[in-house]
C-alpha cells in the first residue's frame, strides 16, 4: 500500500513524521493522517516530496524498485546544478567578510546605545 511506503521511506531517513511534513513544507496531518487512514496523498504533496528527498518515485506509487532514485543517473544532473549554485572566494575574503560583518555589529551596538541615552533625555 501507498501509505505503507510512504511511512517506509520516512523511516529510511530516520526522521518523524512531523518532522517530515516540515521539511517539505506542508502542513502539520498532511502526511500523518494518509498515513494512520491507509490513503494517498495529493501529487502537490508528492510533488514536494520529491522535491527535496531523492525517493523512486515508481517505487513509491507502485512498490517496483528501489526506495530510492538511481544516483548514478542523477549525479551529472545533481552536481551540476550543485555548481551553479556554488561562489567561491579566497580565504581572505572571507576573513575580510567576517571582520566586516564584526564591525557592522560594533556599529549596530554604539547606535543602540545612542538611541537609549536620547530617550534618557527626552
Amino acid at each position: 500500500m501507498f501509505s505503507i511506503r510512504l511511512k517506509q521511506l520516512i523511516d529510511h531517513y530516520g526522521t518523524s513524521i512531523t518532522a517530515f511534513e516540515s521539511v517539505i513544507g506542508v502542513s502539520k496531518g498532511a502526511i500523518a493522517k494518509p498515513i494512520k487512514n491507509n490513503r494517498t496523498i495529493g501529487v502537490d504533496v508528492l510533488e514536494k516530496i520529491i522535491a527535496k528527498y531523492p525517493v523512486n518515485v515508481q517505487w513509491l506509487v507502485s512498490g517496483q524498485g528501489s526506495i530510492l532514485k538511481d544516483v548514478d543517473s542523477d549525479l551529472n544532473t545533481s552536481t551540476h546544478q550543485t555548481l551553479e549554485n556554488l561562489i567561491t572566494i579566497t580565504k581572505d575574503e572571507f576573513i575580510e567578510l567576517q571582520r566586516k560583518a564584526l564591525r557592522q555589529e560594533d556599529r549596530i551596538r554604539e547606535l543602540e546605545k545612542e538611541v537609549v541615552e536620547l530617550r534618557k533625555d527626552q
